[in-house]
């Protein structure tokens, strides 16, 4: 299991990567929250970045993926992904 935990313009992005059991690989979840809100906290929302089949090889990879995923969508790059509610 790997966890970052980063701020990127205001937000705080935590993603994490979870081995299924016994098969070497990962599933990784990414929540967005306001940074430094105790609101924020409450109101985070959790989003599941891409990868071919759901899973992937290397925790580190889907961290790295997951962050990059959280920040496109705090930067407007994903359609249909918003952090209005947040």
């Amino acid at each position: 299991m790997g966890i970052r935990e980063i701020g990127y313009r205001g937000m705080l992005i935590k993603a994490g990567a979870f081995e299924v059991v016994a098969t070497g690989r990962f599933i990784v979840s990414v929540s967005i929250a306001r940074d430094g809100s105790l609101a924020g906290q409450q109101n985070a929302k959790f989003f599941e970045p891409p990868s071919d089949d759901g899973f992937f090889d290397d925790p580190e990879e889907g961290l790295e993926c997951a962050v990059a995923f959280a920040r496109a969508i705090i930067d407007g790059e994903i359609p249909g992904l918003t952090l209005d509610d947040v």
